[in-house]
């Protein structure tokens, strides 16, 4: 049995996240604030655990060394949150804690709706056969995914962290900044030989988060991004193959999908100064009309 879109494996893993949710907030209602933070750290350090150990299961003990190094860098978004959320649960910075609870708690919700790597036949853009709905790996490529939406969501949940809509415009290019970085990871490990150099800007080989474009045509759920992209960023000037400009083909996607996020997020905490300014905005038009009349 293996995990396909709708099936039953597919949701025993979402019910599994529902109910683990629930116990967590159960948990947590009876604890203390200090208990809560120290708690919800916890399992931020532990998720880092688990970001690392993955190289002791396959299909990773099928990598040398030191491709295996490839494997626990900045390769993906989901990468960068587990290597990065240890620091950005301390950080001071506001913007910066904003991106860690709205893309955490986002692309956790995203990866159980579409489980890319746990439907996946492929590892490490090299095919290696289905994968088993009851694997060790993908029990972790859940579990994993699961605690970097619990830990940002419990943040919201009991306060510790509260957007401000006024902030909000921001996540966007926050988000275009990781990108920027998985780039720089990409490119740097590549510098170092740790990946072949013939495959870098190939879709059809490593293409984390998309950041070289896509590995056939803009259709299917492709169209969702594709009609953001213009066609003068289908073309990657550096590579001779079907490729796309590197990041910046996400440009448009990022900050209206970004944006769009954002915006639920603001809906739901944050709601009343959202929605004063949307009706200060409906206002506007009509208060311009009496004062010229």
């Amino acid at each position: 049995m293996v995990v396909e879109m709708f099936n039953l494996p597919y949701f025993i893993y979402i019910a599994a996240a529902f109910l683990l949710t629930w116990i967590s907030i159960k948990f947590l209602d009876r604890k203390n604030e200090k208990f809560r933070y120290w708690f919800i750290y916890g399992l931020i350090l532990f998720n880092l655990f688990v970001h690392f150990a993955k190289t002791l299961i396959y299909p990773y003990t099928t990598l040398g060394f030191p491709e295996i190094i490839t494997k626990v860098s900045f390769e993906n978004i989901c990468a960068v949150s587990a290597l990065l959320f240890p620091v950005l649960f301390f950080a001071k910075n506001k913007t910066l804690r904003d991106y860690m609870v709205m893309v955490g708690v986002a692309s956790g919700i995203i990866t159980f709706i579409y489980p890319i790597d746990a439907i996946s036949s492929l590892f490490n853009a090299v095919e290696i056969g289905v994968k088993p709905a009851f694997s060790l790996e993908v029990i972790r490529f859940y579990f994993s995914h699961f605690l970097i939406f619990l830990s940002p969501f419990l943040m919201l949940h009991y306060k510790i962290h509260e957007l401000s809509f006024k902030r909000a415009y921001r996540a966007p290019l926050m988000l275009l900044s990781i990108l920027v970085i998985i780039f720089i990871n990409e490119t740097l490990i590549t510098l170092f030989g740790w990946v072949p150099k013939e495959q870098f800007f190939d879709p059809q080989h490593r293409n984390p988060s998309f950041i070289f474009g896509v590995r056939g045509d803009l259709s299917g759920l492709g169209m969702v991004l594709g009609v953001l992209v213009p066609g003068f960023f289908r073309v990657n000037p550096f590579f001779s193959g079907h490729a796309y400009f590197p990041v910046l083909w996400l440009l448009f996607p990022a900050m209206i999908y970004g944006s769009l996020i954002a915006l639920i997020f603001m809906l739901i905490y944050d709601t009343d100064t959202t929605l004063k300014f949307f009706k200060l905005k409906a206002r506007l038009p009509k208060e311009e009309e009496t004062t010229i009349s």
